[in-house]
């Protein structure tokens, strides 16, 4: 699928509590540059990390169970901080992933398509016009929707079908494509190898990709194009609790910093997405201690960040939910009460307490989620803003716009 040029214009209504970006076609992937009167400190990389699920009370339980009330999580550690409110009731995750990858609300089951069909380019396509390297991790098949909004599109009635066998699902197939010969991004790892067929990994060879399988493959491998798949389906299971599983054959903490290091190559920076899908997953099945299990993998993720960032100064690190699911609310109660009706106990550190967990919905709510950051630009994410203003800001933070008229 060949995507028009996008044609660029942020519209921020502060006085009516709107923002949108509105991109307009034209006839090839835009040619992004500097924009005029650049800021002073740009941000040669940027590292995206989401938190799938993660709203504000998963972010809560996450703090009490890994730091303790006067501990923090690695994301804490950043800079700046506040919180991403919707645009639009937060009900899909293709069209919310759309919305966060280039700032445009759209219909449900759009990936990367506006409400009436048409492509929309993403802050990563951005940043490969503009000469950076990109790169897309997660715990998720690494064609879900909540990535591949990022780098692929595809129109809600394709996005929706449901084939009879999901492992020869069409869309799916065709968003890989996408990522190996339009968007071209350069370091692809997660899960989901169901996915890509045999000749779909042959191409992928003949277009320079190094393609790895496991924790071995991928410390021995050394290029700045990898394609890791590292399950038949997602790096996790998920289940009621008592149930599931959350345990990637290879840690999200460790793709990210191999993703780091080959993309790092690139002269002109890069743009790297990284999705921990599993609190997402567990929090749809009310499963307190496979969310805790996927939330300290995202924490660590985030604190691997800023072991980059401390050797590389011009990186902004941006971390944020995408959408709470869930509904969860948390409860402390002394230890050993039993909180009827509730899951858990899960330990508070350094506490003689416990924490409860109730669920009230299996999927997301409109709840707003936290976001920080840290780096050139981070002040932008201070304070509370719009899941549509994410996109603009990281092309500033980058001092990227679109190309217009191109």
């Amino acid at each position: 699928m060949v995507v028009p040029s996008v044609r660029s214009r942020v519209a921020r209504g502060l006085a009516a509590g709107a923002a949108a970006c509105a991109l307009v076609a034209c006839s090839a992937v835009p040619e992004d540059a500097p924009a005029a009167g650049a800021r002073e400190e740009v941000a040669r990389n940027v590292i995206l990390i989401v938190g799938s699920g993660m709203g504000r009370t998963q972010h809560d339980f996450l703090r009490l169970a890994i730091a303790g009330p006067t501990g923090q999580l690695a994301m804490e550690r950043l800079t700046a901080s506040g919180s991403v409110d919707h645009v639009d009731p937060v009900g899909d995750t293709a069209a919310g992933a759309t919305t966060l990858a280039s700032g445009m609300p759209t219909a449900p089951g759009a990936i990367g398509v506006d409400a009436d069909g048409e492509p929309v380019a993403s802050v990563l396509e951005h940043a490969r016009s503009a000469g950076k390297a990109t790169g897309i991790v997660t715990t998720a098949e690494v064609t879900d929707p909540r990535t591949a909004a990022f780098a692929a599109h595809v129109a809600p009635q394709n996005a929706l079908e449901e084939p009879a066998e999901p492992e020869e699902s069409a869309v799916e197939r065709d968003i890989a494509r996408q990522y190996l010969e339009r968007s071209r991004v350069d370091v692809i790892m997660g899960g989901g190898a169901a996915r890509w067929p045999a000749d779909l990994l042959l191409d992928a060879r003949a277009l320079g990709y190094r393609t790895v399988s496991d924790v071995a493959g991928l410390q021995s491998v050394s290029s700045d194009r990898l394609l890791g798949l590292f399950a038949e389906g997602p790096m996790f299971e998920p289940g009621r609790p008592g149930r599931g599983q959350y345990a990637p054959a290879v840690p999200l903490p460790d793709m990210t910093r191999a993703a780091l290091a080959a993309l790092d190559r690139r002269p002109a920076g890069f743009f790297l997405l990284v999705d921990e899908a599993g609190i997402d997953a567990m929090a749809r099945e009310g499963n307190g201690a496979l969310v805790l299990e996927a939330g300290k993998a995202w924490d660590a993720t985030v604190q691997a960040a800023l072991e980059f960032q401390a050797v590389n100064p011009g990186t902004l690190i941006v971390v944020a939910g995408d959408h709470e699911t869930g509904g969860m609310s948390v409860e402390l109660a002394d230890a050993g009460t039993r909180v009827a009706g509730a899951d858990g106990p899960f330990p508070a550190t350094d506490t003689d307490q416990e924490i409860w967990l109730r669920w009230t919905r299996k999927g997301p709510t409109n709840a707003a989620v936290p976001v920080a950051a840290g780096g050139p630009g981070a002040e932008a994410f201070q304070g509370g803003m719009l899941d549509t203003q994410l996109f603009p800001e990281l092309l500033e933070a980058m001092s990227i716009r679109a190309g217009v008229g191109s």
